[in-house]
């Protein structure tokens, strides 16, 4: 076999494999195997650019779009569905069907009703040329280079029979896991906190850049025709097993039902309903379709809506509450963010009694008072937010809230840009919040991981004198620590070992440790592992940085001005000369271990380890882990109050292990 066949025929190789894992739930090789091939069509392509083709696996990530998005008219309009809250509503639909179809004997197929970004997906003669947003029906934004970056989306379809043209509708969405993994990088960085998946999906479908949006790990689902040339479907129930058989990713098949009437569709409802919280993704109710697809045209459209089709969705939970106060919090890098002080209440789960109010523009949009009664609800089932005033129940002596001038910490003057809707407290090194904010997360268990400084320790080394920077806290003794409320000889000797302990950490934790702003653990895992040292990271440059799947031109730009700064230069400097040593674990010493090879899926919370110590720990040995369960899924490791994932591992009969098994296999 010639070099180029070889190429070509890896590239078909990766594409299988691809199917068995995004499509298939049913891996074929190892993810170590899987990289391994990887590696290698790398390697081909760096040798011989010119025969890289469209269709290869590494060509999920295009280059940066520059000019925006273009706009193209849709093959077939694109409309929105009729909503309706109520049975009643489901039945007026059906007795609407079945009277302007006198001659027929109608039949439905339920779906999820996913709470996502509809889009239209083009494949011409098997390879996918063109995905659109819905845009106004008619015309839709061009964002090609983006779906792209999907990695459930094949970039070629597979199976037998593959029709000239076949463009299908489907829903971009962010699954709740990476939506909390990157709030919480957001917050983190005294960002405002996307409102619900929904939202973080759509922004991230309109970024101008391909790379960060590969980082948002979006999914996707398909579930409908808008074109096929093959003419061979005839109802939507088949239209699932259709798009599946041609390598697309589509609902489970307990997820749709063919139902025959209103008690059918209703029972159907309550099932979802029932499994709403277990799901892995956002849902808002079901969607209701005639089955037969040749009657969709008898029954035409109105100017906004299909006639044979319905939506039926589930209202949100909610809570009615009182605002007791506002207060403001200041976060590592001066942010100052309103939070609703509540009373307590019960919503989904969880008693609430915080709820943040983002900022000065989103209190004023809601007219939102100290004393007020409110609505809240929990944004995409996780973040407690405000949704609207109780104005009829707004006492008198109720007061408008302004967010303060100067920081309520240290006095300094509030500054507010331009280009930001977030309100700073510039006061970097001398404000003792931002610093106790610093400390916090330089020991948190995803970074450092010290234990015994919690945030009353932090506020006590600080106001004591005792920690100014980073580097102090290598510099802690016996004497000064036994200058803090409530330490004796035993917590003294345990916070020394941790802080101790710590000095060896991995390079990517070291990176997330320094609170470079925009840089979460996946980005520092990604630096670290280009880098390789602590060396090379202080000499990387903007153009490697941008080269880096997964980095943006934010993310880019702030390491470089993070590391152009000489007082954080010399911050690591300290840090390193204080015995800190970030390194970068050699796996390959762990070829005999367990884990080796191995993928694993974390659920519920665990006692000992944060999510990512854990993930450290299984990368350490070699190991992978995902953020789905799937057949190609070696281990399912369970915490306390576990989800959906538990259900899904008992299915696929992969192996549990409790937090002690993962703690023995160790």
């Amino acid at each position: 076999m010639s070099e180029k066949h070889e190429y070509e025929h890896l590239i078909e190789e990766i594409k299988k494999h691809d199917r068995h894992y995004y499509v298939e739930n049913a891996p074929k090789i190892s993810d170590f195997q899987y990289d391994k091939l990887y590696k290698k069509l790398e390697e081909f392509e760096k040798k011989h650019p010119d025969w890289i083709k469209p269709t290869s696996p590494t060509q999920r990530v295009g280059e940066t779009l520059t000019k925006g998005f273009s706009q193209v008219a849709h093959s077939q309009p694109m409309l929105s569905l009729a909503n309706t809250y109520s049975e009643e509503e489901v039945e007026d639909f059906v007795k609407r069907v079945h009277k302007l179809l006198p001659h027929h004997k109608v039949n439905f197929c339920c779906e999820l009703k996913m709470d996502g970004v509809a889009v239209s997906i083009r494949y011409e003669k098997g390879v996918f040329v063109r995905g659109l947003t819905r845009g106004d029906g008619k015309k839709g934004d061009n964002v090609t280079a983006n779906i792209k970056t999907i990695a459930s989306l094949p970039l070629e379809l597979s199976g037998s029979d593959i029709p000239d043209v076949l463009e299908v509708r489907g829903e971009v969405f962010m699954p709740h896991e990476v939506f909390q993994e990157l709030n919480k990088e957001k917050e983190d960085e005294g960002e405002e906190p996307w409102a619900n998946p929904r939202n973080a999906a759509a922004g991230s479908l309109k970024l101008l850049s391909p790379k960060e949006v590969s980082s948002r790990k979006l999914s996707l689902i398909c579930y409908g025709i808008a074109e096929d040339s093959s003419g061979k479907i005839k109802t939507q129930t088949d239209v699932h097993s259709y798009l599946r058989k041609h390598g697309l990713p589509c609902l489970a098949k307990e997820h749709y039902r063919y139902v025959h009437d209103v008690g059918e569709i209703m029972r159907y409802a309550d099932s979802i309903h029932k499994l709403r919280s277990k799901l892995p993704y956002d849902i808002d109710g079901i969607v209701v379709k005639i089955d037969e697809l040749a009657l969709y045209d008898k029954l035409g459209a109105t100017a906004k809506t299909p006639r044979f089709a319905i939506a039926y969705k589930f209202a949100p939970e909610q809570a009615e509450t009182l605002i007791h106060d506002i207060t403001v919090q200041v976060g590592r890098t001066g942010v100052l963010t309103p939070v609703a002080e509540l009373e307590p209440v019960f919503l989904a789960g969880s008693t609430i009694s915080r709820a943040t109010l983002h900022n000065q523009e989103e209190i004023e949009r809601k007219d939102i008072r100290i004393g007020d009664h409110v609505l809240i609800e929990k944004g995409g089932d996780v973040i407690p937010k405000v949704v609207e005033v109780i104005k009829s129940k707004r006492p008198h002596h109720s007061s408008v809230w302004k967010m303060p001038k100067k920081c309520p910490v240290c006095g300094t003057p509030v500054v507010h840009s331009e280009d930001e809707v977030a309100v700073r407290c510039p006061n970097t090194k001398g404000c003792i919040e931002q610093r106790i904010r610093r400390i916090m997360f330089f020991v948190s268990k995803d970074a450092m991981d010290i234990e015994n400084i919690g945030e009353k320790v932090a506020r006590q080394l600080v106001e004591k004198g005792l920690v100014k920077n980073l580097s102090d806290i290598y510099r802690l003794e016996e004497d000064d620590l036994a200058k803090l409320d409530g330490f004796k000889e035993k917590s003294i000797h345990n916070l020394l070992t941790s802080i101790d302990k710590s000095r060896h950490v991995t390079l990517a934790r070291f990176i997330l440790a320094l609170g470079i702003k925009y840089v979460g653990e996946g980005t520092a895992e990604i630096i670290a592992d280009y880098v390789g040292s602590i060396d090379k990271f202080l000499e990387i440059t903007e153009g490697e940085l941008l080269e880096l799947d997964g980095v943006g031109d934010k993310v880019a730009d702030a390491v470089i001005e993070y590391l152009s700064d000489k007082g954080h230069i010399h911050e690591i400097e300290h840090l390193i000369d204080l015995g800190v040593c970030p390194e970068v674990i050699d796996v390959s010493k762990y070829k005999n271990h367990a884990f080796y090879g191995k993928t694993f899926v974390l659920t519920g919370a665990l006692q000992e380890y944060s999510r990512m110590q854990a993930s450290s720990l299984i990368k350490e040995r070699g190991g992978k882990v995902g953020s789905s369960v799937t057949q190609k899924t070696d281990y399912v490791i369970v915490g306390e109050d576990p989800g959906s994932k538990l259900d899904k591992a008992k299915k696929l009969h992969v192996k549990v292990l409790s937090e002690q098994q993962f703690k023995h296999h160790l």
